[in-house]
């Protein structure tokens, strides 16, 4: 018989300070939860093995529990409970977990530090990439318990079987996480810019004002602009516009300089990015905060792939047909260096030579996909062997790492070059 372990809300447990039992604890979210009625038993079947399925949302989950065990008639026995997200509700669900625990959790902006916190109480955490779950979909009713019970069925059947049917998203450590989330920031303050430059743009022309986006684009053109006479209605909104954009410029360039910041544990990398002309310390940033470590790829085509830069290819007998790019991947070095890719042509004629023949006969977005591929490829061998570029120019690279050091100098910021 397997031994069975319970949760009795009756007895004392205390968790990050949380006196579980009582009422008036701070910081207990757990307002309409029913495992906090009085005289109510939680039970978890302990096993060898023990799966758990969860569906995670913002303030909430619902685990779907599974053992290594088939019952008699051949059924899985499962149990299904809900938690808060709160030190009272991570406490009942930390006392459920065993060393023998796997646990699968789809990718949300929740489930990394979700899955940091538990991954030193079990004894593998799993997070799966949304496209990969795309059966959850399928189930005739989408609820809590039917895709945490689809998550533990899966998470089973691969453990067991030893066969992997979901491929794991790498748990980023903080540093990157942090530089990731910056870059989130800084991606929506530069398309709303975009939008707000665009939406100036159009105000002018509506009154036939001649005003290029270059002009707009540039501070010293702006002043000249909010000085225009005539309609009320457009100045006003053009006025407020430019005062708007002015402040989010600030917060584009503070938010650089804190990504700058906080890059400096990775000197060693993007020293040897910098190498090649084209990457800039910026682009090199990027590039770290998709792929964390180089090691995870076992060759350039698997790193070129997650970098969204290496289209897939579906044959069948004679035909074959290129696909979009891998949309498990990561979009931002992508596309930070396509914005380079134009000093990159000017760096290599050989590159230049073989960009200028392929855009004769296919499309430019198709070979400027190539091209990135290509770039992605060198700094695949580049980071792998620890090497600079071949194609370095001592002088402009030095000037570039130079750069940066000052600038981490002058806010008091340790960075060493192994």
């Amino acid at each position: 018989m397997i031994p069975s372990r319970r949760i009795t809300t009756g007895s004392r447990i205390c968790f990050m300070g949380v006196d579980l039992n009582n009422d008036n604890t701070p910081n207990r979210r757990m307002v309409n939860y029913t495992a906090v009625q009085p005289n109510r038993q939680i039970t978890f079947k302990e096993a060898a093995m023990q799966f758990i399925g969860i569906d995670l949302h913002t303030n909430r989950f619902t685990c779907c529990y599974r053992n290594g065990n088939t019952s008699e008639g051949g059924k899985d026995e499962k149990q299904t409970e809900s938690f808060d997200i709160s030190e009272y509700g991570l406490a009942q669900f930390y006392q459920t977990l065993t060393k023998e625990t796997y646990v699968l959790i789809e990718a949300t902006i929740t489930t990394f530090w979700f899955a940091r916190f538990m991954q030193p109480m079990v004894k593998e955490v799993i997070v799966a990439n949304t496209y990969e779950l795309k059966q959850i979909s399928l189930a005739r009713k989408n609820t809590d318990k039917i895709d945490a019970d689809i998550l533990c069925k899966v998470l089973k059947m691969q453990i067991l079987s030893g066969v992997q049917v979901i491929s794991p998203v790498t748990i980023p450590p903080v540093e990157i996480q942090d530089l990731r989330s910056l870059f989130s920031t800084y991606r929506l303050l530069k398309k709303q810019t975009t939008q707000v430059k665009n939406r100036i743009h159009s105000l002018l022309k509506e009154k036939l004002y001649g005003f290029t986006q270059e002009e707009i684009f540039s501070k010293r053109d702006r002043k000249m602009i909010s000085s225009l006479e005539g309609d009320t209605a457009m100045s006003f909104q053009v006025i407020g516009l430019l005062d708007l954009l002015e402040y989010m410029e600030t917060n584009i360039k503070s938010l650089e300089d804190k990504i700058m910041e906080c890059a400096a544990p990775f000197m060693r990398e993007i020293d040897i990015l910098t190498s090649m002309k084209g990457i800039g310390v910026f682009t090199a940033i990027a590039i770290i905060a998709d792929i964390i470590k180089v090691d995870r790829f076992k060759n350039s085509k698997a790193f070129t792939s997650y970098l969204r830069s290496a289209p897939a290819v579906s044959s069948s007998n004679t035909s074959v047909k290129n696909k979009g790019t891998n949309k498990k991947g990561r979009k931002l070095a992508a596309t930070l260096l396509t914005q380079s890719l134009t000093h990159v042509l000017s760096s290599s004629q050989k590159l230049s030579n073989w960009y200028d023949r392929l855009t004769e006969g296919k499309k430019r977005g198709l070979v400027r996909t190539g091209l990135r591929r290509r770039v992605f490829a060198e700094i695949f061998q580049m980071l792998k062997k620890g090497e600079y570029h071949y194609g370095r120019v001592a002088r402009l690279h030095e000037a570039k790492m130079l750069h940066y050091q000052r600038f981490l100098k002058k806010r008091n910021i340790s960075f060493e070059i192994a």
